[in-house]
This record gives structure tokens, sequence and C-alpha cells, in this order.
């Protein structure tokens, strides 16, 4: 039987994502090396503490394994697997009820000295304040799109909407969050 199944910006192959389906445990572990870095990023940025994001991003491959029976092998796994951990994400914010404040915001530890890492530190902090900031429609897409590198198509499907509905959310989100950071940098423009 040939299968139309690809994989086109993972780089993952397609057998280990069916080895995966079957409840393989090394394919797991393959997907958890692979991925680990784009959902603990998704967990900072929709959760906002690196406590809370570890705990997210372990919690998502646990439950992306016991979901695994739902996954169709011969469809894209990485839309299916964003949206599962998207649902996590979702869920743990509902249960929050309350967006976390700029002051439970982590700290990064550097080694480093210089007028250019405390630059970037603060960059970085003003992002993760503006995309906390946002309406949690924009902040997934926003998140989706370039944290986890998903094409629009990929954000669609993730998120179960049209093409168009990523797009507007895509521009409604970057408008508002150019305003918020904007705004959290004292006026000044730009990245």
């Amino acid at each position: 039987m040939h299968s139309n199944y690809k994989e086109p910006m993972t780089g993952i192959d397609p057998d280990i994502v069916k080895r995966f389906h079957t409840g393989d445990l090394e394919a797991l572990r393959q997907l958890v090396d692979h991925f680990q870095g784009s959902v603990f990023g998704m967990g900072l940025k929709l959760l906002g503490t690196v406590d809370d994001a570890k705990d997210y991003s372990q919690d998502v491959f646990v439950h992306a394994y016991e979901k695994r029976h739902k996954f169709d092998p011969e469809r894209p796994f990485e839309p299916w697997f964003y949206k599962v951990a998207l649902n996590l994400g979702r869920e743990r914010l509902r249960k929050r009820r309350e967006i976390p404040r700029s002051d439970a915001m982590p700290v990064e530890m550097f080694e480093e000295t210089g007028e250019s890492v405390v630059i970037e530190k603060e960059k970085r902090e003003l992002v993760q304040q503006a995309l906390l900031k946002l309406k949690p429609v924009y902040r997934e897409c926003l998140v989706l799109r370039f944290e986890s590198d998903l094409q629009l198509q990929e954000i669609a499907e993730t998120l179960g909407i049209s093409l168009g509905a990523v797009k507007t959310r895509l521009r409604r989100g970057l408008m508002a969050f150019k305003k918020v950071y904007v705004n959290g940098r004292g006026g000044e423009d730009g990245l």
C-alpha cells in the first residue's frame, strides 16, 4: 500500500511517526529530541515562566503519546502534534484564569557581561511581556508561526481555521504586538 504521507517541514522520517503511532518508545524519544526546544519555547511564550514551560513540555509529550491513537499516520504529523500541545496550553491557561504578571517573568542568568548581552536580555523580556498581553488567539498564531516555525497552512490545520483566518490573526497579532512592544520600550520603535 503506497502512502502519500510526507513530513515536509520537520525533517522527521515518516517511519518514526508511524512507529510512534504504534507505541514505539524509541520513536517517542526521537520525537522528543526533535521537538523539545520548540515545545519548550511554545510553553514559555504561552505560559510565561521557565518552570511552567518545563512542566508543560514534559506533559505535551506524555499527552501526545497517550493520544497517539487519534493521530492518522496518513496525515501530516506536525499540525496534529502542535494542536495537542496548543490544547494543553489552553487548558492550563483556563485553569489559571489569569495572565502572568510581568514580575513573574523568568530572569535568565548570564555569565557574560557587556552592553549587548544586557540589551538582548531586555529585548527578550520585552518580547515575552508583549506576547503575554496579546489576546490568546493572536498569541497562539504568532507562537506557532515564529516559535514553532509552522507554515500558514499548517497553522490553519493545527488551529482548525481557514487560511484566511490565519492570515488575519497573524496580521492583527503583529500589529497588536508592535503596539504593545513599542509602548513597553517607552515609545522607541523597532525590535
